[in-house]
């Protein structure tokens, strides 16, 4: 039986490597999502190396604080004494982020600031409302 082909992970940087600005936290779910498809398609299902790469693709500060999460120390797959697997890391991670977590992606201050913009912007046309409709429902 034929061994199954995978693409391998893109290098830091390439245009198709997944990227996280840690002051934009709202898209630190979306890095994680591109890292699982990559994962998937890539053949990586090594809990210590989905960890090492997840760190792979940030900036090095950020990559400094995220290798200090008690969550990064090794998970051996073969031997699962240690308790932190991948997705213990990657929820750490996403708690680091106010905003990142869906559960608190929005507050009533931004619903209040979108709505007051509104108020303020004379909507004439359809396109107006399109944009000022998708701005309330992001």
């Amino acid at each position: 039986m034929a061994q199954p082909h995978y693409n391998s992970m893109p290098a830091r940087g390439h245009g198709t490597a997944p990227l996280f600005n840690p002051s934009k936290p709202r898209e630190l779910p979306r890095y994680f999502t591109e890292l699982k498809f990559l994962f998937a398609s890539c053949g990586v299902t090594k809990n210590a190396k989905k960890k090492a790469l997840g760190i792979c693709y940030v900036d090095y500060n950020t990559s400094e604080q995220w290798l200090l999460i008690l969550e990064y120390q090794p998970y051996n797959d073969s031997q699962p004494a240690l308790p932190y697997s991948y997705d213990d890391w990657k929820h750490t991670v996403i708690s680091l982020y106010p905003g990142a977590d869906a559960a608190t992606k929005y507050s009533m201050a931004d619903l209040d600031q979108i709505m007051g913009k509104a108020t303020r912007t004379d909507i004439k046309t359809i396109g107006q409302f399109a944009d000022y409709y998708r701005k309330f429902y992001q």
